[in-house]
C-alpha cells in the first residue's frame, strides 16, 4: 500500500508579536518579546502582572455583529489565522471543500464565554451555546463549509501538536484531500488564576531554561494547510515542509507535572522517529516545549538526553519559543510549529530571548539563546507536553535545504483490527453485570446508576475529591483490562489510550468556578484547577492503570466514543501499538444540565444519563478466539443527511464491502427531532435490496459523548458470540440476530460531526 506524503503549503497566525505571520517573523528576528503588562482584567492581586496578549485586536476588523455574537474569541482568533493559511495555500483552487477538513488543539476553548457571566447558574444561553470545547473546531468548521473530517484535540498544552498529527494521518491515509490543522487559545482571567494557584507564574518575561524560574502565558492561534505533496506538486504551490512522522505518549505519573525523568517525551520522539523512518542523527535542531518552569524544563532535557544521548545532544541546536509569545496552551504547539518553519525558510533558528543563565540540570543543553541563529536545516523536531501527562513530537524535513526528492513512500504491513476487550460502569452496577446488550433490551431501570463509587469497586484506584467522570473511567477501562488479561501479560507502554469526552468533568469545574465568584480569583482553588482541561481524565486512567503508551483525549460534540475507536483503529492497523483503549465518558452536574439548556439537549424524549464505556482494540487475534473485528471507517462534516451517507460510503469502501453485505445499523440519535430526521433520510438514501435491521439504544440513558461507544460495544457483544442466552435478544429485535455477519455503527452530533464504524464477525 503507498502512503500519501504530506506537506505545509500554508501557514496563518495571529499572536502577541503580531496579526500576521510578516509580522511575527519580524519581530522574532529583533529579539523582542510580546510578554507586557496585561491589560485584559486586574492582576494586582496575583503573583505576576503580565502575560503576552495580542495587540490592538478588534473583532470588528474581521467580522461581522452576527459572527461577533457566535463566536468565542478562540474561535474568532482560529478563523483569522486560517484565512491567511489558505490565502497563502490556494488549495481551494483545485480542492472541493467537501475533500477538507479541521484538526483543532485547544486547551480551554469557549471559557471567556462562561467566565464572562460571572455565575454558574442561570446562565445567558446564547452565551452558552459557545463554551463548549467542540464548539469551537465545529464552529470553524462550519464557517469555513468544510465537509471533511473534524475533531477537536483537547490534550491541553500538547493539543495543537496532537491536532496536527492526526491532520497528517487523515492526509496521508487519504481520508481527507487536505486539512487545516492548529490550535487557538485565548487570554482567560479563570486559567490566569489557576496558574497563579499553581505558583507557577513569572513576575518577569519568562525564559525558558534560564535561572528565573516560572512561565508567562499568552494567546493566539495558529494553523497550516496539510495537503499531499502530488496535489501541492500539480499546482506548483509553495512548499514549507514535509511531515513525515509524529508520536504521542503518556506520562501516567502526574497530573500537572512530568515525569522527573522525562520518559513521557521521550517516548514520544521515539515513537515519531520510528514512524518518520527518520534516524537520531538527522535531526539538526529542535524546538522544544520549555515553559520556563523547574520541573518541566529540567525533566525535557533529560528526556532528550535518554533518546540522543548527552554528547550529541549537546551538539543539537535547541529553543523554547515561549519566551517570545509567552505560553499559548492549546495553541502553542502550533505557534511554535509555524515560527520554527517560518525561521528555518530563512536558514534561522529561533532562539530563547531574555536569557542570562543556564540553570541546574540545563548546563550540557545546545540553547540557542537571545539571537536568532544561522543553520540550514534539514530535519527538526517539535516537541510539547501537557497536563494530564501527554506529549507529541512532530518530526518534519525542510522542503528548501535539500529539495525533498520524489520517491515512493511505503507504508509497514496492515493488520487487522479486534474488538478483545469490554467495559461499561452501566453494567457494573447491576447485579448480574451481564452484557450491556441484554441490559438495554431488558426492563431494568437506571435508577441507582448514581451510587457508583470506585472506592468500593477497588479502593486502589481511588483517590480524595476524585469527580465522578474519573470514577466511571477508570472502572470502566480496568473492566476492560481484565477481560483481556493485559495486566500480566503487557509491558505498560504497549498499550494506548483514547479517550473522549465532551465536556470533561463540569463537577470539578464547578468547583473551580466557585473558588473564584465567592473568594475571589486570587483566591482560586488549586485542587480543582487541573480539572479544568478535559485530558484530566485521560491521565488520571493512564496514571492508576499505568499507561505509557500513545495517548490521546478528543472532543467532537457527540460522538466521542467513536472517534475514539477509529483513532484506535488506525493505531492498530498501522502497528503502531499492539492494544489500545478507547473510551469515553460522561458526567452530571448542574453546570451540565445549564449547558444541556443552552445546545437544546434538555428536548431528547432520551434520559440524559452519566457513566463510561471502554474496548479494548488489538491487531492480536490469537489468544480470542469469538470477537468481532473493525474492517473500514468513515469521517465527514455536514449538518445533513447526504454528509452522513458520505461517512457511510467512505466506511463501506474502506471494508471492501457494499450494503447488501450489511446484516444491521445501529446508529446513534440524541432524540431531538432534526436529528432523529437527519437519519430517517439516510436510510431513505441507503435504499438496500434487502431488510437491515435499524436499531437505536438510546431509549434507556443517553449519554452525549459515550452512546455512541456503547452501539459498537453492543455490536462487538453480539458479533462475538458473546451472550449466553440469545432468546430475549432474538424477542427483542423479532429475529434471529445469530445469522448476523456484518453491521454498520453510525453517528452524528449536533453540530453534523458524522462517523461510521463497519463491524463483522472475526475470520
Amino acid at each position: 500500500m503507498i502512503k500519501n506524503r504530506v506537506v505545509v503549503t500554508g501557514i496563518g497566525i495571529l499572536s502577541s508579536l503580531g496579526h500576521n505571520k510578516k509580522e511575527n517573523i519580524l519581530q522574532m528576528k529583533k529579539g523582542n518579546t510580546g510578554v507586557e503588562k496585561l491589560k485584559k482584567f486586574d492582576t494586582d492581586k496575583f503573583i505576576s502582572q503580565i502575560g503576552a496578549e495580542i495587540k490592538e485586536y478588534n473583532a470588528k476588523a474581521y467580522f461581522n455583529e452576527k459572527e461577533i455574537t457566535e463566536y468565542d474569541r478562540c474561535a474568532q482568533y482560529a478563523i483569522i489565522s486560517i484565512k491567511e493559511a489558505l490565502a497563502e495555500s490556494k488549495v481551494l483552487d483545485n480542492t472541493s471543500l467537501e475533500n477538507i477538513g479541521l484538526s483543532f488543539g485547544t486547551c480551554n476553548g469557549g471559557v471567556n464565554s462562561l467566565e464572562e457571566q460571572n455565575a454558574i447558574k442561570g446562565l445567558d444561553k446564547k452565551k452558552t451555546q459557545k463554551y463548549p470545547f467542540f464548539n469551537q473546531g465545529d464552529h470553524v468548521a462550519k464557517h469555513f463549509k468544510l465537509g471533511g473530517p473534524v475533531n477537536t484535540i483537547n490534550t491541553a498544552c500538547a493539543a495543537s501538536g496532537n491536532a496536527i498529527g492526526f491532520g497528517f494521518e487523515m492526509v496521508q491515509k487519504g481520508y481527507a484531500n487536505a486539512m487545516i490543522v492548529g490550535g487557538s487559545d485565548s487570554m482567560s482571567s479563570s486559567v490566569y488564576a489557576g496558574f497563579n494557584a499553581l505558583r507557577a507564574l513569572n513576575s518577569v518575561p519568562c525564559s525558558p531554561y534560564n535561572k528565573s524560574f516560572g512561565l508567562s502565558l499568552g494567546e493566539g492561534a495558529a494553523f497550516l494547510v496539510l495537503e499531499t505533496l502530488e496535489s501541492a506538486l500539480s499546482r506548483n504551490a509553495n512548499i514549507y515542509a514535509e511531515i513525515c512522522g509524529y508520536g504521542l505518549s503518556s506520562d501516567a505519573y502526574h497530573e500537572t507535572a512530568p515525569h522527573p525523568e522525562g520518559l513521557g517525551i521521550k517516548k514520544a520522539i521515539e515513537y515519531a522517529l520510528k514512524q518518520a523512518n527518520v534516524e537520531k542523527k538527522e535531526i539538526s535542531y529542535i524546538n522544544t516545549h520549555g515553559t520556563g518552569t523547574k520541573a518541566n524544563d529540567s525533566a525535557e532535557i533529560k528526556g532528550l538526553e535518554q533518546v540522543f544521548g548527552t554528547e550529541r545532544l549537546s551538539q543539537i541546536p535547541i529553543s523554547s519559543s515561549k519566551a517570545y509569545f509567552g505560553h499559548n496552551l492549546g495553541a502553542a504547539a502550533a505557534i511554535e510549529y509555524v515560527t520554527s518553519l517560518l525561521a528555518i525558510q530563512e536558514d534561522l533558528l529561533p532562539a530563547t530571548i531574555n536569557f542570562q543563565e543556564k540553570r541546574e540540570g540545563c548546563e550540557n543543553a545546545n540553547i540557542i539563546t537571545n539571537e536568532m541563529k544561522h543553520q540550514r536545516t534539514t530535519y527538526f523536531l517539535c516537541n510539547n507536553s501537557a497536563f494530564g501527562g501527554h506529549n507529541a513530537s512532530i518530526v518534519s524535513k525542510n522542503w528548501k535545504n535539500p529539495k525533498g526528492e520524489i520517491k515512493e513512500l511505503k507504508s509497514p504491513s496492515k493488520s487487522n483490527v479486534y474488538i478483545v476487550g469490554k467495559g461499561n460502569s452501566t453494567t457494573l452496577l447491576k447485579e448480574n453485570q451481564g452484557s450491556l446488550l441484554e441490559y438495554l433490551v431488558s426492563e431494568e431501570s437506571t435508577s441507582e446508576f448514581e451510587d457508583f463509587k470506585l472506592k468500593e469497586y477497588d479502593s486502589t484506584l481511588y483517590e480524595r475529591r476524585m469527580n465522578s467522570l474519573a470514577q466511571y473511567s477508570i472502572a470502566a477501562a480496568d473492566l476492560a483490562m481484565k477481560e483481556t488479561n493485559t495486566y500480566s501479560s503487557l509491558e505498560n507502554e504497549d498499550i494506548a489510550l483514547i479517550y473522549g469526552t465532551s465536556r470533561g468533568s463540569l463537577q470539578s469545574s464547578e468547583k473551580y468556578f466557585k473558588s473564584i465568584l465567592q473568594k475571589g480569583p486570587e483566591f482560586a482553588s488549586s485542587i480543582y484547577f487541573p480539572d479544568m482541561v478535559l485530558n484530566s481524565v485521560a491521565g488520571k486512567v493512564s496514571k492508576k492503570l499505568q499507561l505509557q503508551g500513545f495517548g490521546s483525549s478528543i472532543s467532537t460534540g457527540g460522538n466521542e466514543g467513536l472517534f475514539s475507536a477509529i483513532y484506535g483503529y488506525e493505531l492498530m492497523k498501522d502497528n503502531i501499538q499492539s492494544y489500545c483503549l478507547v473510551g469515553a465518558g460522561d458526567e452530571l452536574s448542574d453546570l451540565s444540565s445549564e449547558i444541556d439548556q443552552a445546545l437544546g439537549l434538555d428536548k431528547s424524549i432520551y434520559p440524559i444519563s452519566q457513566g463510561s464505556s471502554f474496548l479494548m482494540l488489538s491487531n492480536k487475534k490469537d489468544k480470542y478466539i469469538n470477537c468481532a473485528e473493525i474492517t473500514g471507517i468513515g469521517l465527514t462534516f455536514g449538518s445533513n443527511a447526504s454528509s452522513l451517507n458520505r461517512a457511510i460510503e467512505m466506511a463501506l469502501n474502506n471494508s471492501n464491502s457494499n450494503i447488501e453485505d450489511i446484516d444491521f445499523i445501529f446508529y446513534n440519535s440524541n432524540g431531538l427531532p432534526s436529528d432523529m430526521a437527519i437519519y430517517e433520510e439516510m436510510f431513505e438514501n441507503l435504499n438496500p435490496q434487502k431488510s437491515i435491521l435499524k436499531h437505536c439504544f438510546n431509549s434507556k440513558e443517553y449519554l452525549e459523548s459515550t452512546s455512541s461507544l456503547n452501539h459498537l460495544y453492543v455490536a462487538a457483544e453480539l458479533l462475538g458470540n458473546e451472550i449466553k442466552d440469545l432468546e430475549p435478544i432474538n424477542n427483542y429485535f423479532n429475529q434471529d440476530v445469530t445469522k448476523y455477519k456484518k453491521g454498520i455503527v453510525v453517528s452524528t452530533s449536533m453540530n453534523g460531526n458524522n462517523a461510521a464504524i463497519i463491524v463483522s464477525k472475526a475470520k
